[in-house]
Formats: structure tokens, sequence, C-alpha cells
């Protein structure tokens, strides 16, 4: 009974090794072959390491560095994680491969449409001319002509707060809304706002017998002060614009536009011609003062002034600010109650088809570039891949019109290794590449013409990097997949065998 007991307890016992031992060899097997299935498909054996000791800089500070999936390489003496970090870096939306196209399909709008005999939009900061209308020619300017008489005396007189007596030739009501009255005692700054704000011709003959002694030597530093600023085609003579005795008292548009927005550069202009309702002392008398321009009414119109004669028809200088959108705009000879509807139209049309745009922006990533470097010796091939992104070296913002066509376009695609199948440049630089490294240059263009030429940049340090690491230069890429293959299917066939014939003495044994 007993020696029954003990030969069967043996039998048991080896019964439950070959189990195991038979289960371990099929978890083997299934390991190899998924492992020598998985090398063949990648065609790729990688032992992850840095080139030079120390971690991975880039890594470290966030940057986009991607990394294939790979499988370790049966030459690997040593097997390390495979790692995949996925990159987070997006092309800039508000840049195109190569071109930008920013214009409408629709045909360009020809402009306002206004009763003015001449007209022009000027941008204030550069000068652009956005729109013009017999812009150069020279018609009677009526009381814009003041503008000129105004900044002189800013410019000229030391103490505005002077006080002067008005001369028998600056007083009596010379078509001004309030007269003045010979000996009448008054501050140069009150009449700076008489002139400028309520269009008194009587002040601006005073002003120019304070600063000149006459009319006629102060008109010599208004002719003078026009060829100054760029306004070479206006003539000057007087200092109001009553013209029904001066026929070749003229100015163009253009020139207005000019002497505008040199004028609207003085603080005290500006806070003048912008004021809509002021209080001003003759003689010690207050006097209430209005501004004629009627469109001080809209928040976004800063000045100037107005004019008006029965040969200059109705004149308008103004200064707009809407959208930061700052214009000077001129309508000369508009017809009788149009004269603001055509500055409202100008305006408006300029904001609905101009604005200030960022074309280029230092901030976002311009291009995702591929830096593909191989160093050979040997034994092995090293080639580091690793992306880096490209950065414009600034900002590029102007002012365009929505018909506009934008063109970038940037010299990386003359760096390419040719790899058609790749849609990332890929650029051959030598590591390490450090921050704000030129990588390449950019151009834009607007309409065709250039407009701005910068370089652009490499973002964060790529030092040290993770690398691939390649089979000898020597053995084919399709030979050592075959040689691996049948590798693994005698080992399978062989371990086949193994088994079937643990199996078959088993059997035997039973």
């Amino acid at each position: 009974m007993t020696f029954s007991l003990s030969n069967q307890k043996k039998i048991t016992n080896k019964s439950a090794i070959r189990k195991a031992f038979k289960k371990s060899l099929f978890f083997l097997l299934v390991f190899l072959f998924v492992f020598s299935v998985t090398n063949i498909f990648f065609n790729t054996a990688i032992r992850q390491r840095p080139l030079e000791a120390g971690t991975c800089p880039a890594a470290e500070s966030g940057q986009n560095v991607v990394f294939s999936p790979v499988i370790l390489s049966v030459i690997s003496p040593v097997a390390s994680p495979v790692v995949t970090p996925v990159a987070s870096s997006v092309i800039s939306p508000f840049i195109s491969f190569v071109i930008l196209p920013v214009a409408t399909l629709a045909a360009k709008d020809k402009g306002p449409d206004i009763s003015a005999q001449a007209a022009i939009i000027i941008e204030c900061d550069t000068g652009r001319i956005l729109w013009e209308k017999n812009s150069s020619e020279q018609l009677f300017p009526a009381s814009t002509t003041k503008i000129m008489t105004g900044i002189i005396a800013i410019e000229e007189v030391e103490d505005l707060y002077a006080k002067t007596r008005i001369s028998k030739n600056a007083s009596g009501f010379n078509n001004s809304f309030f007269p003045f009255r010979t000996g009448d005692e008054i501050t140069i700054m009150d009449l700076l706002k008489a002139s400028l704000m309520n269009s008194n011709n009587n002040a601006t003959i005073a002003l120019a017998e304070y600063i000149s002694g006459s009319e006629e030597e102060f008109l010599k530093k208004m002719n003078a002060k026009a060829i100054e600023i760029g306004a070479y085609n206006t003539k000057y003579q007087n200092t109001n614009g009553l013209d029904s005795n001066f026929p070749e008292h003229k100015s163009t548009a253009k020139d207005l536009a000019t002497l505008a927005g040199y004028c609207m550069k003085n603080e005290l202009f500006r806070k003048i011609v912008s004021t809509k309702n002021d209080v001003i002392s003759v003689s010690g008398k207050p006097v209430d003062i209005f501004n004629t321009d009627v469109l001080l009414f809209f928040d976004y119109i800063k000045g100037v002034k107005t004019g008006y004669t029965d040969n200059a028809g109705y004149c308008l200088v103004t200064f707009s600010q809407r959208q930061e959108l700052k214009l000077i705009s001129v309508v000369l000879n508009s017809t009788q109650g149009m004269r603001e509807s055509d500055m409202l139209k100008m305006i408006n049309w300029s904001n609905e088809n101009y604005s200030w745009k960022k074309i280029v922006d230092s901030s976002q990533i311009y291009k995702e570039l591929e830096i593909d470097n191989k160093i050979e010796n040997n034994d092995y091939i090293y080639s580091t891949k690793v992306f880096t992104a490209a950065y414009p070296e600034k900002d590029f913002v102007e002012l365009s019109n929505i018909n506009d066509t934008i063109e970038i376009i940037d010299d990386i695609s003359e760096k390419n290794t040719g790899r058609a199948k790749s849609n990332i440049p890929n650029l051959t630089i030598d590591l390490p590449v450090k921050s704000g490294q030129q990588i390449g240059n950019l151009k834009v263009g607007i309409n065709g013409e250039e407009k701005q030429v910068m370089i652009l940049r490499s973002g964060e340090e790529i030092g040290q990097q993770y690398m691939f690491r390649d089979l000898k230069v020597l053995l084919d890429y399709k030979l050592r997949n075959m040689v691996i293959f049948l590798i693994s299917f005698y080992f399978l066939i062989f371990i086949l065998i193994i088994v079937r014939n643990l199996f078959l003495r088993e059997k035997s044994l039973i």
C-alpha cells in the first residue's frame, strides 16, 4: 500500500514538472516569435542612450522632441525602455507654407462715392495714401488756411498768455461770428481758440500782427513753413482764407493733409482743435465760443478744421482715430449739405477696407523642422532624430487692405535633403544648436512688393540628444531581415520538435 502511493506521488510530481516546462517553452516561443516579427516590420534597431554623459536638456526644458516607436536592436548589449513622446507644436495659423492669401475674391473697392471735387485719406503714422481724388489739384482752401496760422503762432510765441491789443485792421466783423473792437485786449491763447475753434477771421490778423508786425510779413512765414513741411503746391495770400480778392490763395488736398499731420503732432494744437466749446475773455468780458466742426459729436473725430467760401465751396480737414486706424482726411469743394457726409463716407470706407495686421508673430512657431545629423565610425551609423521650432526674429505689423495679397516665403526648402515623402523640412545642422541660432530667412511681400526680410531662429537650445543606432553599414537591411526571419523560423521548428518529443515520451510512459 505504501509502495504504491509513493510511486504514484513521484509520477504526479514528474507530470507537474513536465507541464510547467511545456508552458515555459510555449511562452518563450511566443515571445521570440513576436520579437522577430516586430523587428522585421519596424526595420530598425536602436539602443537609446545619450551621445554624451548626462540627461537630455531638450526633454527637461519641455522642447518638442520626437522619437519614432522602435524596438531594440538584437546587437544592443543593454535593453533600454522605448519612449515615444508626441510633439505638441502646431504650425502657427497666421502663416501659410508659401503664400498667405489675405485678399478676398471680390473685385477691389474703387473707394467712397463723394461729392467733393478733391479729397484724400492718409494714414497718419505712416503717411500712406489710402485713397485720393484729384488730391494734387490746386483749389481754394477757405478757412482751413487757419491751420497754418495757428501752428506758427503756437511754435513761435513763448508766452501764449501774453496780452495784445486789437488794431483797427484786425477789428470789425469781417465775416466772423463775433466782432473785435479796436483796442480790445485779449491773450494770444484766446486768439488761437477763436481762430481754430470758432474760425474768427479777425483773430488770425491779430496773431499775425503780434508775431510779425503785419499780415504781409507773417505771410512770408506761412509760405516758408509750407515749403518746410512739404506742402509744395500751396500759396498763401492771407491768414484766414478769405479769397474774394486773392485769386492765387490756393492749396491742395494732399498739402492740407500733410500740414494737418504735422500739426497734430503738437499737443496744444490737438487740444484746441478737439475742444467743442470754450469761454474766452475779450477786454475782461467772457465770450462763449463753439467749434464749427459738428463732427466732433463723434468720439473718434478729434478735429481739425472746417472751411467755406463761395469760391472754395465746403471744405473740411479731419483727424479720426477708430479701430487703431489714425486718419487724416480732407475734402475740398463739397456740395452744400454734403461736406460732413462726404467725410464720414471716407472714414467708414477706410475702416472697412484697411486694418493693422500682425503678419508675422515672433511668439508663434513659424515651422517645425527636423534636424537630421549622422555620425559614422567603423561599426555604426549614429543619427539624431529631433525636431526644433523655427521662430521669426521679430514681429511684422503692416497696414493692409482687405484685397492685399500677402506672400511669406522662406529659404528653408533649399536645405531639404530631398526626402519626397516627408512633409517636414529636414535640415542638416550641426549639433549642438544654440537658442536663437539662425536657421533660415523669411521674406514678406505685399502685392508683389517686398516689405520685410528677417531671420528665422531656433527656439530652445539643443545640446545632448538621444540617438538612433543602426546596424553595421556592411550588413544590408533586407539580408539582415531575412537572416533574422530564418533563424527565428528554424528556432521555432526546433522548439516544436522538442515539445512533440516530450509529449510522445509522456504518452509512452503512461
